[in-house]
């Protein structure tokens, strides 16, 4: 038999017939669920969910409740093509003929085999870097404004010196630093910590320079 001939299609059914695993050890906080509807605003429903027989979800909980909060607010899903999905409605896999350890069994993988994987963080950063240039919404990604911090994207925007009148000496001075090999990604993440740090009244717009001066009399408070 072909082996594409035995793959199962992808059915549509009333998303109201869904009901999630009542044993799910998976959490979504409202938070997520905003994010994974946002998400399917930008992008459609890409990926079907899983669900047994009898309309049990098996994996896609987060989808799932999504597309509801979605439908509830009277707006439609567009399918990977671009088009609107039936209003109502959610795409997926029927897992016939599982047997229910099976089942509860891959509830339980269908998450935990995603955890075990790693990112890395050099890459990550050369795509969020491009995206943000690019004017992209990286809030649609999952990526929060502290990761964004921790990887250095945008630390590296530096601010113009503020402009003086001629004649008066300027309170900003420029560093400049040669960093070899690993002191670079320690420098960098240092800074990507404090950057947000900003003393009340301080005239310096620059996070690296806020960042660093901080960095700087932590260093010198546990020394002193």
């Amino acid at each position: 038999m072909d082996a594409l001939a035995s793959k199962p299609a992808v059915e549509t059914w009333p998303i109201e017939r869904l009901r999630p695993y009542a044993r799910n050890a998976r959490r979504h906080s409202p938070e997520q669920i905003e994010q994974i509807a946002a998400s399917m605003g930008q992008w459609g429903w890409t990926m079907p969910a899983l669900i047994d027989e009898t309309g049990e979800v098996i994996a896609g909980h987060g989808r799932v409740a999504a597309a509801k909060s979605i439908y509830a607010a009277g707006k439609i899903i567009h399918d990977l093509t671009g088009e609107p999905l039936p209003i109502g409605t959610a795409p997926l896999l029927v897992a016939r003929g599982w047997s229910q350890q099976q089942t509860r069994a891959y509830v339980i993988a269908d998450n935990r085999l995603t955890d075990a994987s790693d990112w890395d963080d050099e890459m990550l950063r050369l795509e969020l870097t491009d995206l943000v240039e690019g004017g992209f919404e990286i809030a649609l990604t999952g990526i929060t404004e502290d990761e964004l911090s921790r990887l250095s994207v945008g630390v590296g925007e530096s601010e113009q010196m503020p402009e003086l009148p001629d004649g008066d000496p300027s309170p900003f001075r420029d560093m400049t630093f040669i960093l070899y090999g690993e002191q670079f990604g320690i420098v960098e993440r240092a800074i990507a910590r404090t950057s947000k740090r900003r003393e009340p009244n301080n005239p310096n717009r620059s996070p690296q320079g806020n960042a660093l001066a901080a960095i700087c009399a932590e260093y010198l408070g546990h020394v002193s």
